[in-house]
């Protein structure tokens, strides 16, 4: 087979080294679905025989974890038997000579929740990326050595991990709308295909996404800027909320939201499976067709790992339940192809993928005079005919990444991990005013080029600490083509030096980091049309750290505790737009003196590990010294319309909040959860609220679990959102800002292995707002002018081959 990719305006010198509140009817349910293991019928003809192997990770930092036990479960012979294993200094795990069928993958270690997945050897071998997620707790069954208690205890930052199963559930939607339900985050949305991720009341800049190691960089300063990524390619999803930029740099000052791959395998031919979905609200389509194998023998490298995925999404316009959401269709085609090999010394692999969409923009937000404003914000809109077409104003977006990412085993367990990145973003911009209205002409035509190197290295044990060392370097440029002005072109340098420490003294274990960032933002001049944007370099050096503590109280009980400084310096955006944002429908004003932010904060966190209970809640208060907004001022007039108009500001804020999350086992079947956020934002000049925090929140779901020889694991669940009244808005403002609290019903029902076409495939259905209750969030960029969206059902299916 041979696979030509043509990457326009790539560098020739890129090159780079392989590298869901309450449950009904429950009894009837085991009548009707019966009481199988999963495991049943599952022995395999005697001689055929499977590898599994794989590594264990820390889903926060991506560490490897040593000394994690791995068992693994089947039957043979009508007895179910076991095999069990320690990840070794860099977290691998191997087990040979398994019968060709499923397993039953266990990964335990102490300080991490446990691991339970359902692994196929039914065609082929295995290997398997375990992300283990911060817990804590004394596995009676494990020999806890003293100097591994820091790797366990010492994750002091407040997380939450959506592993593979938890994302099969909600597979083809955007990154932003998958992790919104879990503790202290929300979404910004506009409309149907656009959700921007919210961590304790911060956004855009300062929320980064790391995206299979590689710092995201897709014009992430606009609130409609979702992040450019393919939702199919993840294999886990971690949320780290609160400041994390010691490890990940200024963006982080809110949170981080790592996206993670699996591994590429180096055993087996090729294997992939295809995944449909189905929307009813906008009548969208999903197909996605991965394949990987290791059957590739490349001239002087000899066997190597590969996996490539191809994406398409359509979609019409989006529904309230009074009517459409008129131009809020989007299509979608995304690619992306890996290659890499797994050595003695360590593992490298290179990944090139290619995220494109265009999306129309609601156009009843776009009008043409103040009148036709005042009147679009206080009446409902006339009902639109549905259409897959997109017409003005709309977005055309496209994100090119080139990544390599490899980690060396050294001596005396240690490792030298080194990812390189280029990222070329093309964003154009189309107007529905004015003479570009009728030429295929963008109006915005933003081309962002980024090249990044991360080198970290994580040193063997010296006198107790362990912990990372490293540095990392950005080079920034972009290009202002479009006929319309918002942000003038510049250059960006950034450069930095970083350590995180960990020390475990028994019960005890402690955990501190530094780092030290220089930026250099290079502007260029533009002057045209009555804008007026000079040139001119600014420079910042700042420091970043934090201190943390974790004490195990009792097995399965732990209490954590940790400071930290942060700082961000304003964005060109922040400092020099001057114009009408198309994507938020708004005119938006920077400031070219805003000084930087510099936070200062501090959280608590308790967290419990029992056998039927988990219980996580935590507590922070952060203030944020010259905290940067959008302060809402009078409508302007351009020639394209009128539109809300915007101006960056600064001011000393405070931010506070509490997250809870439990999850309830009463009986082995019926699993309830409940997650809560609240946010309190403050204006500590004016002792005003802040705008843009989101509401209370409740998340209350169950569900109802069991297994079926032919079906597999099958569930039932329903749950419920609840919102509450957003009372802390700020005087003052000339804009109705709808603050009413809303409820929204879901269900949801599925399977891991119907029969289907000879295939076992993964089946699920499930349905949000399930009543079709009318509601406009506090976050909706749209709320000025429609109702959010209405009843949703999703159909997914995905299929091995």
């Amino acid at each position: 087979m041979l696979l030509r990719l043509r990457l326009p305006n790539l560098p020739s010198w890129a090159s780079l080294g392989l590298s869901a509140a309450i449950l009904i009817a429950a009894p009837g349910l085991q009548q009707l679905f019966g009481d199988h293991g999963a495991l049943g019928a599952q022995e395999a003809p005697h001689g055929d025989r499977r590898h599994l192997h794989g590594i264990v990770e820390d889903s926060v930092s991506g560490r490897p974890l040593r000394e994690a036990e791995v068992f693994v479960e089947y039957t043979a012979s009508g007895a179910t038997r076991t095999v069990r294993t320690r990840t070794d200094g860099n977290g691998r795990f191997d087990f040979r000579d398994l019968p060709a069928g499923r397993v039953r993958v266990h990964v335990r270690a102490v300080g991490f929740a446990p691991s339970n997945d359902l692994v196929d050897l039914t065609n082929a071998d295995r290997l398997l990326t375990v992300h283990l997620s911060v817990a804590t707790t004394v596995l009676q069954e494990v020999a806890v050595r003293a100097d591994t208690m820091a790797e366990r205890l010492g994750r002091v930052a407040a997380t939450s991990t959506l592993d593979g199963a938890a994302l099969a559930a909600s597979r083809g939607q955007t990154l932003g709308e998958t992790i919104k339900n879990l503790p202290g985050v929300a979404v910004i949305q506009f409309g149907p295909s656009i959700a921007k991720p919210v961590i304790r009341g911060l956004n855009s800049q300062r929320v980064l996404v790391m995206n299979g190691g590689l710092r995201q960089e897709d014009q992430q300063w606009g609130t409609e800027h979702a992040p450019n990524i393919d939702s199919f390619n993840a294999d886990a999803v971690t949320v780290v909320r609160g400041a994390a930029t010691v490890l990940y740099g200024a963006d982080a000052l809110g949170g981080v939201v790592r996206v993670d791959h699996a591994a590429l395998p180096d055993t087996g031919g090729i294997r992939g499976e295809i995944a449909l979905n189905a929307f009813s609200n906008s009548r969208q389509g999903a197909i996605s067709l991965g394949a990987e194998g290791a059957d590739l023998s490349l001239p002087g490298i000899g066997a190597t790992g590969y996996r490539l995925r191809l994406t398409s999404r359509i979609a019409g316009n989006g529904a309230a339940p009074d009517y459409y959401l008129s131009n809020t269709g989007f299509r979608e085609l995304n690619g992306s192809l890996s290659l890499g090999v797994h050595r003695p010394w360590g593992r490298s692999e290179v990944t090139l993928s290619r995220f494109s969409t265009e999306l129309g923009v609601l156009r009843q937000a776009h009008v043409g005079n103040l009148e036709d404003l005042e009147r679009a914000m206080r009446t409902e809109p006339r009902d639109s005919a549905f259409t897959y077409a997109i017409g003005r104003p709309n977005q055309r977006v496209s994100h090119t990444t080139l990544r390599s990412r490899s980690v060396f085993a050294l001596h005396n367990d240690q490792e030298l991990e080194v990812v390189y990145g280029f990222q070329y973003n093309h964003r154009r911009e189309y107007d529905n005013h004015g003479p570009l209205r009728f030429r295929d002409e963008p109006a915005f035509n933003l081309k962002l080029f980024t090249n990044s190197l991360d080198v970290r290295w994580t040193h063997a044990r010296w006198n107790g600490w362990r912990g990372t060392i490293g540095t990392s370097a950005i080079a920034q440029g972009n290009q202002t083509l479009g006929k319309a002005f918002l942000i003038p072109g510049y250059d960006l340098w950034q450069g930095a030096l970083y350590a995180q420490e960990e020390l475990g003294l028994g019960r005890l274990s402690l955990i501190t980091g530094l780092r030290a960032d220089v930026i250099s933002q290079t502007t260029i001049a533009f002057a045209d049309a009555g804008i007026r944007s000079p040139a001119g370099t600014k420079s910042w050096r700042n420091m970043s750290g934090s201190l943390g503590a974790a004490y195990l109280l009792r097995d399965g009980l732990d209490v954590s505790v940790r400071v930290a400084r942060a700082w961000r310096p304003p964005t060109v955006n922040e400092r020099y737009a001057q114009g009408v944002h198309h994507g938020t429908a708004q005119y938006e004003l920077g400031d070219g003196q805003l000084n930087a932010e510099v936070s200062g904060g501090v959280e608590g966190s308790l967290r419990h590990r029992g056998a039927r209970w988990q219980a996580d809640i935590s507590a922070y208060a952060n203030t944020i010294d010259g905290f940067i907004y959008l302060q809402p001022t009078e409508p302007i007039f351009t020639l394209r319309g009128t539109f809300p108009g915007y101006r960056y500001t600064q001011t000393s804020a405070r931010l506070s909040g509490l997250e809870v999350s439990n999850t309830w086992t009463p009986v082995a079947r019926l699993q309830l959860m409940a997650n809560g956020t609240l946010v309190r934002g403050t204006n500590r000049d004016t002792d005003e609220p802040l705008f843009d925090m989101p509401a209370d929140r409740v998340s209350l779901s169950a569900r109802w679990l069991g297994s079926r020889p032919r079906i597999g694991n099958w569930y039932l669940g329903t749950g419920t959102m609840l919102v509450r009244k957003q009372d802390g808005v700020p005087s003052g403002t000339v804009y109705t800002l709808p603050t009413a609290g809303y409820a929204l019903l879901s269900l949801e029902a599925g399977a891991s292995d119907v029969a289907f076409f000879g295939q076992a495939a993964r089946i699920s259905l499930s349905v949000n707002n399930a009543l079709d209750t009318r509601y406009r969030d506090y976050l909706s960029r749209y709320r000025l002018f429609v109702n959010d969206a209405g009843r949703d059902v999703v159909f997914r299916i995905t299929m091995p081959f």
